[in-house]
């Protein structure tokens, strides 16, 4: 006996449209997401390098307002590369055009470089710092917006890639108020108080499963920071205090890729 065609429509049609339907929504939900994340780490990447960039700025600003003017090429190569980061950024279609933090960021470091040599070494540092904080505000809404925070096949034992870019920042800061100490030639009692207080972040955040080297340069450039920089008189160069705190900051900078990739990994 042949179904009537109602019930063929009702029970076995319409199920299959149904169950097709939903099998295509989630393929088509699982390649979106999949493209934003891919668009995700893609901002992610970009963007840490220009916080390195403008971190460096930063540093090397505050030593020439301090009276060391042999930086002035280190500026303008930094100038140089921070721009082409943004330029860079700028191109990248989606989230990050339609993001008013973006244009305001692109703005105040437009303000940034352009003015600095008109203003006091404590303006320039500020400046830099809001400017900086308003990048870390970025990336977040840029994790929340591409689902880059969800590390749940990560190692939960591991440092958090955001907080590495804060570690970062802590030895950025340390770097750029030394700079001014050490260009300067003498450390005042509340620069002395502000590197005291980076000193103990810093240290709180040394990771016992980095790497001998790792922890060593870093424990090396506390304890210049403590014997050589808040002192009566400074007795480490501007060149090398520089080069010891960006060693620190790129040894983070290297674990932050090492997670990002491995982020990667386990999303493909």
């Amino acid at each position: 006996m042949s179904l009537p065609f109602s019930f063929i429509f009702i029970f076995i049609v319409v199920p299959c449209i149904a169950l097709f339907t939903a099998i295509y929504g989630v393929v088509k939900r699982k390649k979106m997401e999949e493209a934003l994340f891919r668009s995700g780490i893609s901002y992610l990447k970009r963007l840490r390098s220009l916080l390195m960039y403008i971190q460096q700025h930063r540093g090397l600003t505050n030593s020439f307002l301090s009276g060391n003017f042999s930086v002035v090429e280190d500026i303008q190569k930094v100038e140089v590369l921070t721009a082409r980061e943004i330029s860079e950024i700028s191109t990248i279609n989606g989230w990050i055009k339609e993001n008013p933090k973006w244009d305001s960021i692109i703005d105040h470091w437009q303000r940034i470089h352009a003015h600095y040599q008109t203003v006091e070494a404590e303006v320039n540092l500020k400046q830099h710092n809001t400017l900086i904080a308003n990048l870390l505000y970025l990336i977040d809404d840029l994790a929340y917006a591409h689902h880059l925070g969800k590390l749940g096949l990560i190692d939960a034992t591991e440092t958090d890639w955001r907080n590495l870019l804060f570690i970062a920042e802590y030895v950025g800061q340390a770097r750029a108020l030394g700079m001014g100490v050490v260009s300067k030639g003498f450390c005042t009692s509340v620069l002395r108080i502000q590197l005291n207080h980076l000193v103990v972040k810093i240290e709180s955040n040394i990771n016992p499963s980095w790497s001998e080297k790792i922890q060593k340069d870093f424990r090396n450039f506390l304890n210049v920071i403590e014997g050589q920089v808040i002192v009566d008189t400074p007795t480490i160069s501007p060149v090398e205090y520089f080069k010891l705190a960006t060693g620190c900051i790129e040894h983070v900078l290297v674990e932050f890729d090492r997670q990002v990739e491995k982020i990667q990994f386990h999303r493909t």
